[in-house]
Order: C-alpha cells, then structure tokens, then sequence
C-alpha cells in the first residue's frame, strides 16, 4: 500500500504548488480517503531538482552549500563578469547588436536557459560552423565554468545538473523509492529537460500520472515542448488516457464557437500523424445558460474607429447592468506596448472608462475597477466575465525566435517546422478565447484573415447585436470555475477525484 509520504504533486511556480495543495485535498477528502493528508508532496518541478542536486552537488562540481540564482541574480552576475563570460567573442555578439550591457546580457540569459531546457550539448553549439552561433556556445561554457566557480546555479541548470545526478542508477533508484507515485500538472508546459527527468523517477515502474492540455501550449518560446503531452502514450505504451471534456467556465455559445474553431484553426493532421489530440468540448449544463449573444465582433475601418466602437461596448454593458464594475472585463493583446495598446486605451479614456495596461512579467494582480489591458500570456490562468480579444487583423508576431536561431544545435519539437507558427498562433488564440466567461468580443481594425474565419462569421456584429437579451444579463462570478476545458490548477483534482470514486480510492 502506497504510503502518502510517497506520492507526489508537481507543478510550476509556487502559488500554482500553494493552490493545487488546496485543490488536491479537497478532492481527497471527498473520494474519502482518510491517511495524513500532508505528507503528500506538493512541490516545483525546480525545487524537486534542488533536493536532487542538493544530495549529489559534487556530482557537477558544486558544493553542498550551494546557492540558487533568480533571473534578477543571473542578470546581475552575468553583468558583472560580462567580459569573463563574452569578452573573448565580444567582436562577433557586436555583429548581432549585442553591444549595450544590460540588453546583451539578457538576450545572453534567454539562449542559456534554452540551450539547457532542451538539453542540447553546449559543446555541440561551440563547435557550430555559424559564427554567431560558436560564440554563444563558447560564451555558455565560460558561463557554466563561472556558475561553478561561484558556487551557483541559475534555474535552468538546476535542471541540467539534476538530470545528470540523476543518470547515476543508485541516485534515480533511491529518489523512485522515496517517490512511487508521480503525478505532474500543466504537462503541456514541460521542457525536454524536465521529461527526461521525469521518465527517469518513473523508472521502471512506470507510476506516473500527467494533465495537460495540448491546446494551451503556448510557452515554446521558454522551452516548453507540447510534444512531450502528445507523445506520452507512445513513451509509456498501455498508459491510460482519460478526457475531461467539460468546461466548467464559459458561456454555451462560447464553448461551441471555440470547438469548431479550434478544429479548423491549423492543419493538425499531416499524412499519418496528428499533431492534436481529438476532442468535442461541451458546456456544462448547457440547459441552463441564458440566450444572448456570447459571441461578439466589432470591425472598424482603422484602429481609432475600432477603439471607439469597443469603448460603446463597454459602455453598454456597464450603464445597462449587465457588469457591474468595470474590472468584471479584461482586453487581451498579443503585446501591450504603445504602438499595439495605445488605441484601445486612448479610445477607452475619450469615453471615460477607467483602465489599466498591465506590463509583460510583472506580477498579476487586479482588484481595481478597471479594464484590464493584458498579455495573452499574462492572462493564462485567469478568468473574467467578458473577454476582448484584440489584434485579430495585426501581424503575426515570431513566437519562437531563439529556437528557430538553435534549431540545428539539437531542438526537437516533434512538429512540423513549416506548420510550427500556425500551432502557436492556433494556441494562443485558444488561450485567449477560454478567458471568458460569459462574453467574448473579437475585435479588429479590418477584415481579419481567412484563419479566424469560422469564428468571426459566427458571432454578433455589434453595434447590430440583440441589444434587449443583452441588457436583460446579469454577469458575475460563475458558480463553478473549477476549469476550463482541461484547464490549470482544475483538472488536476478533476481527475484524482474521477479516478478515485471510479476505484473507490483502494
């Protein structure tokens, strides 16, 4: 019998570890499970490293008292031993416009970190016959050899250290003993390094249970690798695939929009292979969600007058009841610099609807009653009762520059490259979409492209939209957010309760 001690949660960053805590136990509870609760382990993929790092430290020349950098730190060594690290190459990073410290190192930082996500052999990379490349790689080893000579370890070779501790067969052996039972949230967003990490606790036992869903795979451009989700069932031969299919989150008319859509929104399926699992998402309780338009567009003739139109929006659904605040909505962006956010927020303030822009990495917080102007990328996890998605006519944006530049040092993504941007756009787009609760507003300055056209002729034109069945509304927090379609922090506890009154938690 599996002791509680001997299983454990992982997941990414700490306040997502803090809340699947809560979450976990809950559903424990409820599938009547009576040991101590909390000697499960809920941890970070990176803290579970530390512990492994931290028992074989000499393994990769480091000392036990070891100290463990964040970005801030990294930065700040990077700068301040910038000509140990880059002097020897600094000529040919010049040529790429690394000149200026701070930017050069911080670019620096971000090929580092993917150099080691994907576990590519920097000396694979120094040895390029691209110059620019070379010089990366040989900068990374003056880098790593710095690390160890400070006694140090940034986040990302925290993960390459303990995957090679973990190669010795004694060491995996005991972390599998003290582990039997794995189970790993947001698999989607797991790197090549963190897999193989993975696939070496599991072992031979093979006790491992992951969530994700493929359709919110949207962090490629920090390592993360969608195919380590699409291909566990080949990986781990006779592993059980259970769907959950239900969204607990979003308005009826929303959820079959987005099905559709999704279906039709990249070419998934090349030859033989399909590069997304295939699924029919539902609403819950469809019966019981109100007939009104769920779906909106609004389509200027330039950007000024498509401001304009979604600030009328806005002003309709806040004078005529249907959100009470105006925080109950939230614009999401592909970027929130000036030249994209700009419009929207002038457009908001001409009308006197408060709002806040909401810079890329900085910490989510929004009590305000206030629009919010956000990131696609900052708003994943959340949740507001109407959604805006912007940008629909802009350009595409690159959403995988450095793994493009490394692509012949060894990244692997097990998807098509031809096809690569039309799966992040698809689920980015996704992402944003499944914010909203009661309403999604699709905007854009022009027709958008032929990409988004199963969506956009499917929803209400404003300002021709039933304006009465609109007004009638009442939108506030939903009753069940438990998750979206296999969403974050939710479906984790979905399924170990799914699971657990399916065995009788035996």
């Amino acid at each position: 019998q599996t002791l509680p001690c001997e299983l454990a949660l992982c997941t990414f960053g700490r306040n997502a570890a803090r809340q699947l805590q809560r979450r976990f136990e809950s559903s424990a509870l409820a599938c009547g499970f009576t040991g101590d609760i909390k000697e499960v382990q809920v941890t970070t993929i990176h803290s579970l490293c530390r512990r492994l790092l931290d028992s074989r430290a000499a393994v990769v020349g480091l000392r036990r008292d070891h100290w463990v950098l964040n970005e801030e730190e990294q930065l700040v060594l990077l700068i301040q031993e910038s000509d140990a690290v880059f002097g020897p190459d600094k000529d040919i990073l010049a040529k790429r416009g690394w000149r200026d410290g701070v930017y050069a190192v911080t670019e620096a930082a971000r090929y580092f970190d993917r150099i080691c996500d994907e576990l590519i052999d920097v000396d694979v990379v120094a040895g390029s016959d691209r110059s620019f490349i070379a010089a990366l790689g040989r900068s990374c080893q003056r880098y790593r050899q710095l690390l160890l000579r400070h006694n140090a370890v940034d986040f990302a070779h925290l993960q390459v250290w303990a995957h090679q501790v973990l190669q010795d067969d004694d060491v995996a052996a005991a972390a599998r003993g003290a582990t039997r039972h794995l189970m790993v949230d947001e698999f989607q967003d797991t790197s090549r390094v963190q897999m193989r990490i993975l696939e070496r606790l599991a072992g031979t036992h093979v006790n491992i249970l992951v969530v994700g869903d493929d359709d919110q795979s949207i962090y490629r451009f920090r390592g993360a690798n969608v195919s380590n989700l699409l291909e566990f069932p080949r990986r781990f031969p006779g592993c059980r695939v259970a769907q959950l299919t239900t969204n607990y989150r979003s308005h009826r008319d929303i959820v079959g929009a987005l099905d559709q859509w999704m279906d039709t929104a990249a070419p998934w399926n090349i030859g033989d292979r399909s590069f997304r699992f295939a699924k029919d998402i539902v609403p819950n309780e469809p019966g019981a969600h109100h007939d009104y338009p769920a779906v909106i567009s609004v389509l200027g003739r330039d950007h000024m007058h498509e401001a304009r139109q979604l600030a009328d929006l806005i002003l309709f659904l806040k004078q005529s009841g249907a959100i009470g605040r105006y925080g109950q909505a939230a614009l999401l962006l592909h970027s929130v610099k000036d030249g994209v956010s700009g419009p929207y927020l002038d457009g908001l303030e001409r009308a006197g609807i408060p709002a806040r822009c909401e810079p890329a990495g900085h910490v989510r917080a929004h009590g305000g009653d206030e629009v919010l102007v956000t990131t696609i990328h900052q708003a994943k996890g959340r949740e507001w009762d109407v959604v805006v998605v912007g940008s629909l006519s802009g350009p595409d944006l690159d959403t995988d520059r450095i793994g493009l530049t490394l692509a012949d040092c060894g990244v692997y993504s097990g998807e098509p490259e031809a096809f690569i941007a039309d799966y992040d756009r698809a689920r980015q787009h996704y992402v944003a979409f499944t914010r909203a609760r009661n309403l999604l507003v699709l905007i854009a300055a022009s027709e958008p492209p032929e990409r988004f056209a199963s969506i956009w002729a499917g929803a209400a034109r404003w300002p021709g939209v039933d304006r009465d069945a609109l007004a009638r509304q009442r939108f506030g927090p939903a009753r069940n957010t438990m998750s979206s379609p296999v969403i974050e922090i939710g479906h984790l506890d979905r399924l170990v309760l799914r699971l657990g009154q399916e065995h009788g938690m035996a």
